[in-house]
């Protein structure tokens, strides 16, 4: 009886130790696979990423040969959105994703960094400009804040400004430097420096963030180094509705009438003589009057900045990219000024940009005159794929 029972107790043991033992080893084995599941995945993520970035290298040197002066490619004396740049970027053969892209005319927008040339007797001056007098930085800014619905006070210039000029005197009484800041619920920095990005608006004294996501579309933040030391024009032929109300002022639907019709026969503008000349058949205007009220310091119809929109999908990998074109220095060569990548989890599903009650004009059938303006405005490539 004794045998048989160290004998079953040796066999349970015997038993249990085995199950142990397989325990261990499923475990190991598990382990072992779960780790090579995650080197496999990491590596697929990595070559994803790899590939992802070689094909937005690939988008972009195509969007600088296009915005080059190449005698195939389109003049770059004039730009408008009739020529090859304007186009979307065509489909790229890609194994297992897509890639969309487009380029978009930065000089259609308000520079801001425009505003760091005002001194304080120049800003003074623009300060007390009318309507009826030549378009300044100022009255330009005044009127777009008013058209997206945005009170203007003196202090949201002078505020701009003194974020942007390399001193720490207040330019007038409606500035503000450092000390303002540091009474702040959350304390800022002044940047007393150009900006790099038009969001930095949101951090200046007097504009909200609400604000500035109406702002976002019709707002940039270039270089004035260069050719533009006198800060950047704006591009007639590429400038938006909301924009060209702006513009306008007292005569806003006369003159936002005569540009689209004209950029709608003829696509754009060669010159800003044949600009001034279209302003001076519609409006009941000299040409003299023409002249200084729209002037060649705030309008122009050449770029020399664009910004490349690219999103691909490759795998589980998604990568939005805006790339800064500026071919100012060589324009056989545009450089890369800036590059804002970011990686977005395919499970995000992208916000509709904010769209301020001015653009709502572009959306609705806006009348303007007789015509309708959804008859001939012409839509961007970015805005057609959704950008």
């Amino acid at each position: 009886m004794i045998r048989g029972r160290v004998a079953n107790r040796s066999k349970g043991v015997a038993l249990m130790a085995a199950l142990i033992l397989v325990l261990a080893l499923v475990m190991v084995l598990g382990n072992i696979f779960y780790r090579h599941q995650i080197d496999v995945s990491q590596s697929s993520a990595a070559l994803h990423s790899d590939q992802a970035m070689l094909m937005v290298l690939s988008a972009e040197s195509w969007a600088r040969q296009r915005l080059s002066n190449n005698p195939s490619m389109d003049n770059i004396d004039v730009d408008h959105l009739g020529e090859v740049w304007a186009q979307a970027l065509p489909a790229l053969p890609m194994e297992g994703g897509a890639i969309t892209g487009c380029i978009r005319d930065l000089q259609a927008r308000v520079n801001l960094n425009n505003f760091a040339l005002f001194t304080p007797e120049s800003l003074e001056l623009e300060l007390k400009t009318d309507d009826d007098q030549p378009l300044g930085m100022v009255l330009l800014w005044r009127r777009l804040l008013e058209l997206s619905n945005i009170p203007y006070t003196h202090a949201r210039s002078g505020a701009l400004v003194d974020w942007l000029d390399k001193d720490s005197e207040r330019v007038n009484e409606w500035g503000a430097e450092q000390g303002d800041y540091d009474g702040l619920r959350i304390p800022r920095v002044v940047a007393n420096t150009p900006m790099t990005d038009a969001s930095e608006l949101a951090a200046i004294i007097g504009y909200q963030h609400s604000e500035v996501l109406a702002l976002m579309p019709l707002v940039t933040a270039l270089p004035l180094s260069g050719r533009s030391s006198l800060g950047t024009t704006i591009n007639i032929n590429t400038a938006p509705i909301s924009l060209l109300f702006a513009m306008a002022g007292a005569s806003s639907e006369a003159f936002v009438e005569a540009v689209l019709s004209a950029r709608n026969e003829r696509r754009h503008f060669d010159s800003l003589a044949e600009f001034h000349d279209e302003l001076e058949r519609n409006l009941p205007l000299t040409r003299r009057e023409i002249e200084t009220r729209w002037p060649a310091r705030i309008i122009d119809v050449r770029s020399n900045f664009f910004q490349l929109y690219i999103d691909v999908s490759l795998g589980d990998t998604k990568l939005e990219v805006k790339s800064v074109i500026d071919r100012r220095k060589d324009p056989s060569n545009p450089t890369i000024l800036a590059r804002d990548i970011s990686v977005v989890p395919k499970f995000i599903v992208p916000l509709d940009e904010p769209v301020s009650d001015i653009d709502m004009y572009e959306e609705a059938n806006l009348t303007i005159g007789s015509q309708d303006a959804e008859t001939y405005h012409m839509h961007t490539a970015c805005r057609a794929i959704g950008v």
